[in-house]
């Protein structure tokens, strides 16, 4: 019965109320599916029913030797989860999110910055470390409508962060970032729908950095600029190199291809890009700017998806592509009582490769079978001094699952692993350039980079009706990982939410 609600459930009629809460979380579970393509409007197409979701989790992990240290060792999290989708009728749908997370993220080394895979290289540092800890609010909501063979929607996402730490040096950092997007689209033929949406981002940072003891000072404070330099100039515990602030816009372009029914060509391609502004405030002015990042990122995918009775699969391949460019500003002397900017040099430049091939077999809606093989690829350059970094891997995937819904169960479970090989590289860090310490650090970080490993996951899941439109579930996973020479890390998230 379950399975012929599932297929009889049309993409343009509101949720009905003869599906329960378990129903409808079984069904959104689907992997072989139409795919909502990330657009503000294109959910509307979806098969998923009307429905709310909350949940309270706790994260935990711990890597001894991570892969980005200045992301740190590990982090111990509480998050509160809430989402929902509201279909008012066969011509339009509301959705919504709201997550409030608590934590502390451990032994976070060389990075005193929040954000960092988005503002490095141009991160702030100290010598010391230690653990960080983060409050981050997020909410996000949109709305979309269609008439006839045309469609459209809106939506906007707002991240609060709040990050610091409780032993001298003491940073403290407040992240605003606030993102808008509207789409549009129409079917051109029967079955297909092409979308394509325009979004803009308004990113902020403040960061302050502090002693209690200011007779204790032990520590340089440094703004790096990539691959173990710095700005000497600006290096230390003053008061006026201490504090700093971001400010970046952004704008994106997407499109998608997508199918409206469980069988066809399914394919998406977005390109952003993301300017971000780092100041530095000054004695006898208010701030100058002494860096600039540019970050562009090309996306794109392709996918088939077919069913046939009791089988359905979908198989395609993907590619991304990301460019940082870093500016830093050449300044005076400040003989004038000021500080003015003379000439920009493009000083940094990095290029991340990622492209692979993924498939899924699933049978009876219930067992699943998934392979992915990924090869990415690095390569980062830092002008004068002349520093280098170049990396690249492979690595392959596979993950087994099984799920089912009967009565007033819904259960499922995946074990699966995954193998990384590296292949040739190279580091380039001139000692006589670069702090002693620096120079040991990226020499351990490249090792590390450059060791195979491989790891292994598993999940469960159980959830029970307790009326006809309110379940509650529990989710356990874990997993660890095992870098060749390097130790074990372990991660593991427990679960415990309602849905109606």
């Amino acid at each position: 019965m379950m399975t012929g609600l599932l297929i009889s459930l049309s993409l343009l009629l509101p949720a009905t109320d003869s599906l329960s809460a378990v129903q409808r979380s079984y069904a959104r579970g689907e992997k072989v599916r139409v795919s909502e393509g990330g657009s503000a409007a294109a959910y509307l197409f979806g098969p998923d029913a009307t429905y709310t979701a909350a949940a309270a989790s706790w994260n935990y992990g711990n890597d001894p030797s991570p892969l980005v240290r200045e992301e740190g060792r590990g982090l111990s999290e509480g998050r509160i989860d809430i989402g929902t989708l509201v279909r008012l009728d066969s011509l339009s749908a509301v959705r919504g999110k709201v997550r409030y997370a608590n934590g502390v993220k451990r032994g976070v080394l060389w990075n005193s910055s929040s954000d960092y895979s988005t503002l490095y290289p141009y991160v702030m540092a100290d010598t010391v470390g230690g653990d960080l800890r983060k409050e981050e609010y997020v909410f996000s909501g949109g709305y979309t409508a269609r008439r006839g063979r045309f469609h459209w929607g809106a939506e906007g996402a707002y991240r609060a962060l709040h990050e610091y730490r409780q032993a001298d040096p003491r940073p403290r950092n407040i992240v605003s970032d606030l993102a808008v997007t509207a789409s549009a689209g129409w079917r051109p033929v029967p079955g297909y729908v092409l979308d394509a949406s325009l979004a803009y981002r308004r990113y902020s940072q403040t960061q302050t950095m502090s002693f209690l003891n200011e007779r204790g000072k032990n520590t340089a404070i440094l703004h790096l600029t990539g691959l173990g330099s710095h700005f000497a100039r600006f290096s230390g515990a003053t008061d006026t190199n201490m504090n700093t602030r971001y400010t970046g816009n952004g704008i994106s372009v997407a499109a998608a291809w997508i199918p409206l029914r469980e069988s066809g060509w399914n394919a998406a391609a977005s390109y952003s890009l993301l300017e971000i502004v780092h100041y530095l405030p000054l004695p006898n002015q208010t701030e100058i700017p002494y860096t600039e990042l540019y970050t562009r990122e090309a996306d794109v995918r392709v996918q088939y998806l077919s069913r046939s009775g009791e089988l359905a699969w979908k198989a395609g391949g993907f590619a991304r592509f990301q460019w940082r460019i870093g500016q830093e500003n050449i300044l005076d002397n400040g003989a004038a009582g000021y500080i003015r900017e003379l000439a920009r040099a493009e000083m940094f430049r990095s290029g991340t490769l990622a492209a692979g091939l993924d498939g899924l077999l699933q049978w009876r809606r219930c067992w699943s079978l998934e392979a992915r093989a990924v090869y990415t690829r690095n390569e980062e350059n830092y002008a004068y001094p002349l520093r280098s970094l170049a990396h690249s891997g492979l690595r392959v995937a596979l993950d087994a699952g099984y799920r089912r819904q009967r009565g007033l169960w819904h259960w499922k479970a995946a074990l699966g692993g995954g193998l990384y090989r590296p292949f040739a590289g190279g580091l380039r860090i001139p000692e006589e350039y670069t702090d002693a310490r620096v120079s040991a650090y990226w020499q351990e970080q490249y090792a590390r980079i450059c060791a195979g490993s491989y790891d292994a996951h598993l999940l469960l899941y159980a959830e029970r009706q307790l009326s006809a439109r309110l379940s509650l579930y529990a989710q356990a996973s874990g997993g660890a990982g095992f870098p060749t020479g390097f130790g074990s890390a372990f991660y593991s998230t427990l679960c415990l939410g309602i849905n109606f």
